[in-house]
């Protein structure tokens, strides 16, 4: 026969924390907002949380109250657990509420530093974008002014090809006037001397 398989244990299933303020804290808004000089009793203090609208148990109430005593939230005028009278315990609530304003106040500085910071660090990334485009831009310049004169000689050149020399016009010198030089005089031939006579005998 084949046996069925085992069904795996559930797993327990854990209570989520209910929204909104704790049972404590209810209790202490009710017990203040009752402001009984000789303490509120826990009945009174049903009835408060009751009529803000909020539903909490008998049981969660009285753990509340109970907590609230062993913590030194709240103080026990009379009885015992969670049944008697309780008042907010005033020394202990005012070092609550300093050590909140002081948990508030180190918040808040610590806040204004962080924006400080923020704006110190946009503040250097802008100068340095703006320094970069700066150096990005002169040496565009630089680039364009190197193109710039490099093609003027060029130009030039190309100019100079272009323009064709004009043939130098061939400038006639005036022919130099034949000078006659004048002819040379013939020379007269002298007449041959005559013979010697002979000599008379």
């Amino acid at each position: 026969m084949s046996q069925s398989p085992r069904k795996s244990p559930k797993k327990a299933k854990r209570r989520s924390a209910p929204a909104g303020p704790t049972t404590l804290d209810l209790v202490t808004r009710a017990i203040t907002t009752l402001k009984d000089p000789k303490g509120s009793s826990s009945v009174a203090t049903k009835k408060q949380i009751a009529s803000r609208g909020v539903v909490r148990s008998n049981v969660l109430v009285n753990k509340a109250l109970r907590r609230g005593v062993t913590t030194g939230v709240l103080k026990q005028v009379k009885g015992n657990g969670a049944s008697g009278t309780f008042r907010l315990d005033v020394t202990r609530q005012k070092r609550v509420e300093a050590a909140k304003a002081k948990r508030v106040k180190a918040a808040a500085r610590r806040k204004l530093v962080q924006q400080k910071r923020r704006a110190a660090k946009a503040k250097k990334v802008a100068a340095a974008k703006a320094k970069r485009a700066a150096k990005t831009k002169a040496a565009k310049a630089k680039r364009a002014a190197r193109k710039k004169t490099a093609r003027k000689p060029a130009a030039r050149k190309a100019g100079k090809k272009k323009v064709a020399r004009k043939p130098k016009k061939a400038t006639k010198r005036p022919a130099k006037k034949a000078t006659k030089r004048p002819a040379k005089k013939a020379v007269k031939k002298r007449p041959a001397k005559k013979a010697a006579r002979p000599a008379k005998k």
